[in-house]
């Protein structure tokens, strides 16, 4: 953050010594080279994964991160546009020009995102859909389409993340993404939410609004007794592990939470690779709103829609049957496959050509 505020200031200090205005022009000019310097983030729902202005709704897809279809902003651990003092410590030194264009940073109200430790309070918070302006369609089948193989993206030794399962534990995993799968969170006051929860973030506490998606406990009862549930989220833990806390506080219902730092981060975008999990993934199936994140075991993915308010939604209660149907078989991938058909959807999608 702070070679970024040194950059956009080294770029200001230019234009101020090669014509010095007025000091809200100097303003201006800061905030001009601030915006310019950042770059917007989704995650997933739309996959595109970059530093952004704070908004006022966390999800990122997306927090599990990730920007996702819906083109939700996920909400980022982001540093205020103010330093500490002793980093001011320099400014008596600089000329008036210099200086004013110096404290219009100190007191601008823009908030940027640490580019280099990407610290987010999201994946998968983010932003209310009917806030965010949606540029660019992404297709989640195109992207998967030009993924690399794994081999090239993570190293050929590498320990597993999960302890071996018990005897008493199911021999089928299920792996669950959190937000717009099972919650929505935002940090926009509602008046429907079904608990709320603080987080700090920017030097400050701010208050996290959730949303349950309709028959959720009813759906965590039901597959709790069947699988082993796994939450794997690309959401920052700050987040996701007290909303966590609040779904299954004794812990009973999701016998691990794995989050963003387990994830891969591909062109933008937090991808799900399940083979650090340690299961056979023979029998191993994920459920996430964002097909990317599983885009390295498509035959394993469940993609369901993504979920922000709608009462009505009855996906959970729908996809129950057919997770039902795979316990105890050896295999779930040709399952999978035959029913949701995803290797046409991706054969059919359009090259993206990506660069690794």
């Amino acid at each position: 953050m702070i070679l970024l505020v040194l950059e956009m200031m080294s770029r200001a200090c230019q234009v101020a010594v090669s014509s010095i205005t007025s000091f809200h022009n100097q303003k201006e000019d800061v905030t001009d080279c601030l915006s310019e310097g950042l770059v917007h983030e989704e995650v997933i729902h739309e996959p595109v994964q970059n530093a952004e202005y704070v908004t006022n709704s966390i999800s990122c897809n997306t927090f599990d991160g990730l920007s996702k279809h819906s083109y939700d902003i996920h909400m980022q651990s982001a540093c205020g546009s103010t330093l500490e003092d002793d980093e001011f410590s320099e400014l008596g030194s600089l000329s008036p020009e210099v200086s004013a264009i110096y404290l219009a940073m100190q007191h601008s109200k823009l908030e940027c995102i640490d580019e280099q430790s990407q610290d987010s309070t999201s994946t998968d918070g983010c932003a209310d859909p009917d806030e965010t302006v949606e540029l660019d369609y992404f297709d989640p089948y195109a992207f998967i389409k030009d993924l690399p193989d794994l081999s090239l993206v993570v190293p050929k030794f590498r320990p597993v993340l999960l302890p071996k399962q018990t005897r008493s534990c199911p021999r089928t995993t299920l792996v669950l993404d959190l937000d717009e799968t099972l919650v929505h969170s935002t940090l926009e006051p509602c008046e429907d939410s079904d608990f709320t929860f603080p987080v700090h973030f920017n030097l400050r506490e701010h208050t996290i609004y959730v949303r349950c998606r309709p028959y959720l406990k009813e759906f965590l009862e039901t597959v709790a007794s069947m699988f082993e549930i796994i939450i794997f989220t690309a959401s920052q833990s700050i987040y996701a592990e007290q909303l966590l806390n609040i779904l299954d506080p004794k812990r009973r219902l999701f016998r691990h939470r794995v989050y963003r730092e387990s994830c891969l981060f591909v062109e933008g975008n937090y991808l799900k690779d399940l083979s650090v999990l340690g299961r056979d993934l023979a029998r191993v199936v994920i459920v996430d709103n964002s097909p990317q994140a599983f885009g390295f075991q498509l035959d394993n993915g469940v993609p369901i829609e993504s979920w922000f308010d709608d009462r009505n939604d009855r996906e959970l209660l729908t996809l129950l049957p057919f997770l039902q149907s795979l316990v105890g078989v050896e295999d779930v991938r040709p399952c999978i496959a035959r029913k949701f058909n995803l290797r046409e959807k991706v054969a059919t999608a359009p090259s993206l050509s990506m660069h690794f």
